[in-house]
Order: C-alpha cells, then structure tokens, then sequence
C-alpha cells in the first residue's frame, strides 16, 4: 500500500499550510455507487461547495454524497478506507499530491467484494473558482 496513516497526516498538514480558500476540482469515479459515476466537478468558493450538475451549479452540504469529492471531504474518506484495511493490505491504493496534498487517486480493490471496489482519481485542480462558475445557474 503506498499510504499510511502517517502520509495521510503529511497530506492534511500540507493542505492546511497552503491555505488555499478558493479552489475547483474535476474528478473521476467509477464504482458500485451509481449515483456517483462519471466525471464531477467541484468548485469551493468562500467556504462553500458547490457541484456542477447538468449545467448548473448546486451547493453541496458537508457529508452528502458529493462532498466526498471535495479536499477535505477525500482525505476524510482516505482516512476511513486506511482504517478499514491491514496494514500491508494491497487492495487500498491512495496517492496524496506532492505539493497540496490533496488525495490525487485513490483504489479499493478487494477480490470477491464487487460492490466494495472503487477507483477515485483527480484529473484536474486549480485554485480559484471554477471559470464557468457564476455563468450556469448557481
């Protein structure tokens, strides 16, 4: 496994010390929660989360379903898949990025538990609003 306990505070230590209070992130799910499949976009904007959902820009209460896409909303799931599995255990991979810590990819794959795998994965962050925040319904 290439994340412990320890890296995943290193991660929230890095998150909190850049200080970053605007930012959007574009992520990838696939997995057994069918509501949550496809492509997200979050954009967090003076403390609040707002999802882009066909066109239009919904805010997101701490907790609900896609809330979990946010920074702090994966690094609270990374922390509750770390603490479900051995240490050592192969079928949990997370990777934090380098420079924000945010949880850039994160895998669940255990055999014959189907309905538990999962693959989180980044494929862009930026600090800021999201461009086409504000030009969608909000």
């Amino acid at each position: 496994m290439e994340a412990s306990i320890e890296a995943l505070s290193e991660a929230i230590i890095k998150w909190r010390g850049k200080d970053v209070k605007d930012y959007w992130v574009s992520v990838a799910y696939m997995g057994a929660a069918v509501n949550r499949f496809g492509d997200h976009t979050i954009s967090c904007i003076d403390g609040k989360l707002h999802h882009l959902w066909m066109g239009d820009w919904r805010e997101l209460k701490t907790g609900s379903d896609f809330w979990l896409f946010s920074v702090p909303g994966a690094l609270a799931w990374a922390r509750d898949m770390l603490r479900k599995v051995e240490p050592g255990d192969e079928m949990l991979e997370i990777r934090f990025n380098d420079e924000y810590g945010y949880v850039e990819y994160m895998r669940m794959k255990a055999e014959r538990r189907d309905t538990h795998n999962f693959t989180f994965e980044v494929r862009y962050f930026a600090e800021g609003p999201h461009p086409e925040f504000g030009e969608a319904g909000s």
